[in-house]
């Protein structure tokens, strides 16, 4: 990288994206070597907690609360997972998301410019940070679930040593057979370290969807500034045989940064698309699961903490995937907004022509949508919210 690029992605304004995506493996910048070794490994943790729930799922002296109970487990550790799959399947088009970025803050050519694009970049770093916060409660349920076994367990009296109880004691159900008092301890380690990896993953690759997402709205943005200073300055442009006329020039270029983020949204659509429609698929189903377990466990204060973190983490979690594509929507309309609002009169027939044609793009807006089937925003949200209480219902007749 040369200096100007490492600057940029040195700076505060990507740290938390930075430092999760680098953590997982999937950061651009890193060695293959570098990038191979932590992807597996976070693979291994994240997916690999799937298989013991699989089985235990699959044991038939389970009752309808323990199914509940663990689909929406083994359903957090599925989806996940293709999580960090997808980007890593799309590690070319992650790699020109990131180039485009550096194109576009060094071709910035005002302060009032680049305070804009760091202003939603700024936002964006927030909104990482807090989704990492929020999706820290139910992993932190999950591993404080043991504990609390263990001091309840202290209070009940003869109980007896069983290979139920100790798996009582572990943040999953699992199935290790007969091996699980053998090797408890390591089983304990591998279930905590699922918890991480799935905590990881989810916060680098939605991080790195909030970051792009922000950028593209900030880059509108100084597309709209632009467009609204047209004509504000001379009224020499009328001309048409005016030698210089800055207007044109301004639209121009203008044009050229339109068709740039176009493009950078077709491929943020590109990447996401497909992993979106897995996880609202699986959102929907965890939705009504969780929801099912909050109402088993209205009455039990002990065991109510960690369904309800969950249910309430993957409403957040939906929410803000939703969200950030309402904002694209809405801001892939501002150019327009910007050209109604400028003095466009003022300027020559050239430069009214150039603006007709951002105009005329304008009129099909950039949306991300879950496998071109739902547009993600927040009237979809409400449809996808109203789909899973309807399951949710059903679901209760059968508990």
């Amino acid at each position: 990288m040369t200096t100007a690029q490492r600057s940029i992605w040195q700076s505060r304004y990507y740290m938390v994206m930075r430092m999760y995506m680098t953590l997982v493996g999937i950061w651009p910048y890193l060695t293959v070597n570098t990038r191979y070794l932590r992807f597996v490994t976070t693979f291994m943790f994240s997916m690999g907690i799937a298989v013991p729930q699989i089985l235990y799922l699959l044991n038939d002296s389970i009752d309808i609360d323990e199914v509940f109970e663990c689909v929406p487990s083994i359903a957090i550790a599925i989806m996940f997972s293709l999580k960090l799959v997808n980007v890593m399947i799309h590690s070319e088009k992650v790699k020109v998301c990131f180039k485009t970025m550096e194109e576009d803050w060094l071709s910035l050519k005002t302060d009032v410019e680049k305070a804009i694009l760091r202003q939603y970049t700024e936002y964006g770093q927030y909104m990482s940070t807090s989704y990492a916060l929020i999706i820290l409660v139910p992993a932190l349920s999950h591993l404080l679930k043991p504990i609390i076994t263990t001091l309840k367990e202290n209070d009940i009296e003869n109980i007896t040593k069983s290979s139920i109880s100790r798996s009582s004691k572990l943040p999953f159900r699992v199935e290790y057979g007969e091996k699980l008092d053998q090797y408890f301890y390591v089983i304990m380690v591998h279930c905590c370290l699922a918890v991480f990896a799935h905590l990881v993953v989810t916060v680098a690759v939605d991080s790195f969807y909030y970051t792009v997402i922000q950028h593209a709205c900030g880059m509108f943005s100084i597309i709209g500034h632009m467009l609204e200073n047209i004509g504000k300055n001379d009224d020499a442009n009328l001309e048409e045989n005016n030698i210089k006329d800055n207007n044109y020039s301004i639209a121009l270029e203008c044009l050229r940064k339109h068709l740039h983020v176009l493009e950078f949204a077709g491929l943020i659509e590109s990447i996401f698309t497909n992993m979106f429609l897995i996880s609202v698929s699986c959102n929907v189903m965890m939705g009504s699961l969780s929801g099912i377990q909050v109402i088993m466990n209205l009455n039990s204060a002990g065991n109510i903490a960690t369904p309800l973190s969950v249910y309430f983490a993957q409403l957040t979690h939906l929410f803000l995937h939703f969200w950030q594509g309402q904002f694209l929507l809405n801001f892939s309309d501002v150019p327009y907004k910007s050209i109604c609002r400028a003095r466009w009169y003022r300027t020559s027939r050239k430069c009214k022509k150039i603006l007709i044609l951002i105009m005329s793009r304008t009129m099909s807006p950039c949306k991300i949508t879950a496998g071109k089937v739902v547009t993600l925003s927040i009237e979809s949200f409400s449809a996808v919210l109203r789909t899973s209480m309807s399951y949710l219902t059903v679901l209760r007749s059968f508990q």
